[in-house]
């Protein structure tokens, strides 16, 4: 094969299986799922001593061409959110790479596809899916119907504002510290005009949608799988949401504490 072509193969290679990895990465996936797929999709496509290491801000690839000589790559990743039917894809796609029933062209294609496939759902539906999320975790830390529904209102009201300070482009940061000020602010509002309800059970259940269980539930796996580097990127990012949420709190108690000093002298 002359050196352009085997350049330009090398090249297609190495490209499809930093997409296959960096889709799983920055949909939700572990990393040792992106890490067992680029190494299963190279050895199908016939590289040899294909290794790869996945961190949740990066990928590091190798493999040996057919000249001997070794192949590596850096490729970044930027993080955004979850969307499982794209990791579904790549699996999909990384088995019939795997079996020899797909070409590497055909499998760069299709993981460009998967790449912008949009979620099931639109992002308005996160609203109602907060509501509904609240108000069952108010249910089960025992509220009435005023708890279960003043729970989902607040829920959907913090959702609301997070989709908004994500269209200004605002880091998920924001939405944390933003979302954690409401949930503790607002009922005590609604409990200078409302009957008598519990204020606990109204927070903890607002609270649910906001805490980072994807992953805090990554971070113990990885851990548990000995991928320290992930497991301990996972778990500072678990532990900066909760911060924030509490700082947002917080701050809200200050501003109640303002706003009753000057009500009540």
């Amino acid at each position: 094969m002359p050196e352009e072509a085997l350049s330009v193969a090398d090249q297609r290679c190495m490209e499809a299986l930093q997409l296959a990895g960096r889709i799983i990465i920055e949909n939700g996936g572990e990393t040792y799922r992106a890490e067992e797929t680029i190494c299963r999709m190279g050895r199908g496509m016939g590289l040899t001593q294909v290794e790869s290491f996945a961190v949740p801000s990066g990928l590091f690839i190798s493999y040996r061409r057919a000249d001997g000589a070794l192949e590596t790559s850096v490729k970044r990743v930027h993080r955004q959110g979850t969307n499982l039917t794209r990791i579904d894809e790549v699996n999909r796609v990384s088995r019939s790479v795997s079996a020899g029933k797909m070409s590497t062209e055909d499998a760069l294609s299709q993981l460009r596809k998967i790449e912008s496939i949009p979620g099931p759902f639109s992002p308005g539906w996160t609203v109602p899916a907060a509501l509904l999320c609240a108000a069952g975790f108010s249910l089960l830390f025992g509220g009435g119907w005023l708890e279960i529904a003043l729970a989902g209102g607040i829920a959907a009201v913090v959702q609301l504002v997070s989709l908004l300070l994500q269209r200004i482009h605002m880091h998920w940061q924001a939405s944390s510290i933003a979302g954690g000020f409401l949930t503790a602010l607002l009922p005590h509002l609604l409990a200078w005009i409302l009957p008598a309800f519990s204020l606990e059970t109204v927070i903890a259940g607002a609270v649910m949608p906001l805490v980072p269980g994807l992953a805090m539930t990554n971070a113990v796996q990885d851990t548990m799988r000995g991928d320290m580097v992930s497991g301990i990127s996972h778990g500072t990012q678990a532990a900066l949401t909760a911060c924030l949420i509490a700082g947002g709190a917080l701050l809200s108690g200050a501003l109640l504490r303002l706003l009753e000093g000057r009500l009540i002298p």
